[in-house]
């Protein structure tokens, strides 16, 4: 890592008190979310379990260390995966348990029924996503936060990052409204991916390092 990479300053980590306020962000966030929609058409229980996996999400990316926000109180929230970032063992192990509770209740049925949306995440990844690259996993903004700035807050800082280390950064999303916004910050759409016998598409992106930029 550079020196330029370690005098940019990003958004504060995200800590155990943090997770419950992250979780209704994120599940306001995503409740129009296609995806979502598809496999919760019921209003209602898209609710319910929303809250119950961004909880799930939170408390690993808090666990983990790659969990970011903004705000006070808590307005935005997103999770990164850095290269290079040292996660303990025990954080995984600690984190997962949420995540075994989601496989053993009804959640997990959808997930089986949104197989063809998750494999096409994955298979996405491995034709576009480079090994180490900054990666963007999750980001959601409150309702009433929205329009001030707040997602630029949460990513411009670690694409600054990433340029300043020579390393892409790559994401994804199933919103048509956010393609947009990623190629706003110089996000390439590398393919508009529609998923198998699902009204749904997910778009794919690569950021290149800024030119000009050198690892150092």
């Amino acid at each position: 890592m550079t020196n330029e990479a370690l005098s940019i300053d990003l958004p504060r980590r995200l800590a155990p008190p943090d997770i419950n306020p992250a979780a209704q962000i994120l599940s306001a966030a995503f409740i129009d979310d296609p995806s979502w929609a598809y496999l919760f058409p019921d209003t209602a229980r898209r609710q319910k379990t929303l809250r119950r996996f961004f909880r799930v999400l939170a408390r690993y990316g808090v666990l983990t260390g790659q969990a970011y926000g903004v705000g006070d109180p808590l307005q935005g929230v997103a999770v990164w995966d850095i290269p290079g970032q040292h996660i303990p063992a025990r954080a995984y192990l600690r984190a997962g348990t949420g995540f075994l509770g989601l496989l053993f209740s009804p959640f997990f049925v959808q997930i089986v029924r949104g197989w063809r949306i998750f494999g096409s995440f994955g298979e996405l990844q491995g034709k576009y996503k480079p090994e180490s690259a900054y990666y963007l996993d999750t980001i959601g903004i409150a309702p009433e936060a929205q329009g001030k700035g707040l997602a630029s807050a949460l990513i411009r800082p670690f694409l600054a990052r990433a340029d300043a280390e020579g390393l892409p950064a790559y994401t994804e999303t199933v919103t048509p409204e956010n393609v947009s916004l990623y190629e706003h910050y110089g996000f390439q759409c590398m393919e508009r991916y529609d998923v198998p016998e699902v009204d749904l598409s997910i778009w794919s992106f690569l950021r290149q390092p800024s030119a000009g930029v050198q690892r150092g």
